[in-house]
């Protein structure tokens, strides 16, 4: 199964125990191919830096985690552009399920989940995804 998680459900599955992380240990144990790209993970980085977030990492520690990430996900080159959700960040995410082929979105934001499918992916809560398993 190939399978672009969402901001929302990485930040969880990092700093908390629960469904979310169950999915990260899946990708760990290649049990499912994590996908990301370039633009996403800098999403990441940002959300984890940011001053205006509750984790405010250092740029190193937020390094620490995105250089795990690069080595248990696969990361997409980004050739399509899409725009078709209000918030841009949900359209990257639209452009890695689509240039990485992926078979779903995991996510817990309500706009991509109003979606429901793109171009065949389906777009579904952590607890839906951990269900299909």
């Amino acid at each position: 199964m190939r399978v672009v998680l969402d901001t929302n459900v990485l930040i969880s599955g990092i700093f908390w125990t629960g469904k979310p992380k169950k999915i990260i240990n899946y990708a760990r144990k290649r049990k499912i191919i994590f996908l990301t790209s370039k633009k996403l993970l800098e999403e990441l980085k940002d959300v984890l830096t940011s001053k205006q977030k509750p984790f405010k990492l250092t740029k190193k520690e937020a390094s620490i985690i995105l250089d795990h990430l690069k080595k248990i996900g696969e990361i997409c080159n980004i050739k399509s552009s899409i725009s078709v959700c209000v918030h841009e960040a949900d359209n990257r995410v639209l452009e890695c399920a689509i240039d990485g082929k992926a078979d779903y979105i995991v996510t817990g934001d309500k706009h991509l989940l109003e979606i429901g499918k793109f171009e065949n992916i389906e777009i579904i809560t952590v607890k839906e995804f951990l269900n299909k398993l």
